[in-house]
């Protein structure tokens, strides 16, 4: 018997739905926990780990995933963002600084400024595009994860200027309609990342990540705690032998 993609509940339609009502809810989610400033690392991070999982076809259980990645990353994405955040002011102040002094220059020195500081600003936007992706993946140190994100941003050329251009066009339309900052935000935790989770999850793969390459992981089982009781019987009995021989040989 034919399915019928409406009342199905397993169908593509519905999976669809149901899928994308989750990517809104979790962009809606995000952008309330941002709010905060402080919690923006930590926010970002859950987010990324829900799209990475969604592109591995693996999204159950999201929401509570979501926060336990929150929860789990919480340190690292933060410092990771504070990092982040210093340096954005730094170049940003850079390209203003090099904007307002141009005209005192001469045209060599000019276009040397314009190149250097487009340079840094694309640097900046690279690494920041992976960096929470892989804090969301990965245990490493915080200058590690950064660096990682760097290369890795460098060595995926084509797919970084893909994401950084989506998350730039999204910046000058908040610039130019500052009413719908809010609605670009969104799109921001909802398309992008989104898009950001398809992307990535290849790259992860060619990196040696066996999950994102579609293998089955196996889940590391606990050692079981009781068997330190035998041990303890041992050293009672060891104990209870020594009294013994103690007590024989003051009878001798």
């Amino acid at each position: 018997m034919k399915k019928n993609v409406f009342t199905d509940g397993d169908s593509w339609l519905n999976s669809g739905l149901s899928r994308l009502f989750d990517v809104i809810v979790l962009g809606l989610l995000t952008t309330l926990l941002c709010i905060p400033v402080i919690t923006i690392g930590a926010a970002i991070t859950a987010n990324m780990d829900a799209m990475i999982r969604f592109a591995m076809k693996k999204d159950e259980k999201v929401y509570k995933r979501y926060f336990e990645a929150f929860r789990k990353n919480f340190l690292k994405s933060t410092l990771i963002w504070l990092i982040m955040l210093v340096v954005g002011v730094l170049v940003l102040g850079a390209a203003y600084m090099s904007y307002i002094g141009v005209g005192d220059v001469n045209s060599t020195m000019r276009i040397v400024l314009v190149v250097f500081t487009l340079l840094m600003v694309l640097l900046y936007g690279f690494t920041f595009t992976y960096v929470f992706a892989l804090q969301s993946r990965y245990e490493n140190k915080v200058t590690t994860t950064i660096l990682n994100a760097l290369l890795i941003s460098l060595s995926n050329f084509p797919k970084s200027v893909v994401l950084f251009g989506l998350t730039v066009g999204l910046t000058v339309l908040g610039y130019i309609y500052i009413g719908l900052i809010p609605l670009f935000v969104i799109l921001e935790f909802t398309v992008v990342t989104f898009i950001a989770g398809k992307l990535i999850v290849p790259i992860f793969a060619k990196l040696g990540d066996a999950e994102a390459a579609g293998e089955e992981v196996p889940v590391e089982e606990e050692a079981p705690v009781e068997e330190e009781a035998p041990e303890e019987k041992q050293e009672e009995v060891t104990e209870d032998e020594k009294e013994d021989s103690a007590e024989k040989e003051e009878k001798e």
